[in-house]
């Protein structure tokens, strides 16, 4: 099966979002941006592989009765309201999302997204390279969060305007995780997918989301692609 990648971000005013000291914490600490964003900074991103051609089965509900598969040759425009739907919208799409939330563990997971909350990036790669994103993350599950990496990269950030090279002693390998296997956070995570599948190589290592989502920004293109549930959740 083929698939298109695409980075998925939340903003720190997402409703999707608890009121949570940590979510602030990732917000107050963002590095600033040019744009100033209305939404706020990023503070939550997730690798999305939608299945390429995937199409949308209809559902018309008539009288509380609910067909699925329904052929229909009206316009689009004057059967949405007839279409039921699983979310808020009446078109649906799913695919393959792997991230980490706090204190959680890797997952890689068949995951529906809300155009009103998500904010979408396309990223352009060949499929043998998305094949070898999905196996590397794969190969992650489970794998837990790093709390310690998550509270030291503002620290590192900010250092590295006085010092050009400054070690990260909490990386996800490092031997300070007293840990088997690495530890990540979300951008972190993603980063090093985008950078061990050959897609994006010079991204910085373990940046906070809002960095990541500035340094992949002007290499990829906006779009959104699903609509799907709501639930709030925990970054």
């Amino acid at each position: 099966m083929e698939y298109t990648l695409y980075a998925c971000f939340l903003a720190s005013t997402s409703e999707l979002l608890e009121d949570h000291i940590l979510n602030r914490l990732a917000a107050q600490t963002a590095p600033s941006t040019a744009e100033g964003s209305k939404l706020g900074p990023k503070v939550h991103v997730e690798l999305l592989f939608m299945p390429t051609g995937k199409r949308i089965a209809p559902t018309l509900n008539v009288g509380g009765v609910v067909y699925k598969d329904v052929q229909v040759s009206v316009p689009q425009e004057t059967r949405v309201s007839r279409y039921a739907a699983s979310g808020d919208s009446a078109e649906e799409y799913k695919g393959m999302a792997a991230s980490i939330h706090w204190g959680g563990k890797v997952f890689m997971k068949e995951k529906s997204f809300s155009r009103s909350n998500w904010e979408f990036r396309k990223i352009e790669a060949t499929q043998n390279q998305i094949q070898t994103c999905m196996k590397w993350l794969t190969g992650h599950v489970d794998d837990g969060f790093n709390k310690m990496g998550f509270f030291y990269e503002p620290v590192k950030r900010v250092s590295r305007h006085y010092v050009s090279c400054v070690p990260n002693p909490f990386g996800p390998s490092s031997p300070l995780q007293f840990s088997k296997t690495p530890k990540w956070y979300c951008s972190e995570l993603c980063e090093a997918a985008l950078r061990e599948s050959g897609i994006m190589t010079d991204l910085t290592p373990s940046p906070h989301p809002q960095l990541f989502f500035e340094e992949i920004k002007h290499r990829t293109t906006p779009d959104a692609p699903i609509v799907g549930r709501n639930e709030h959740m925990l970054f």
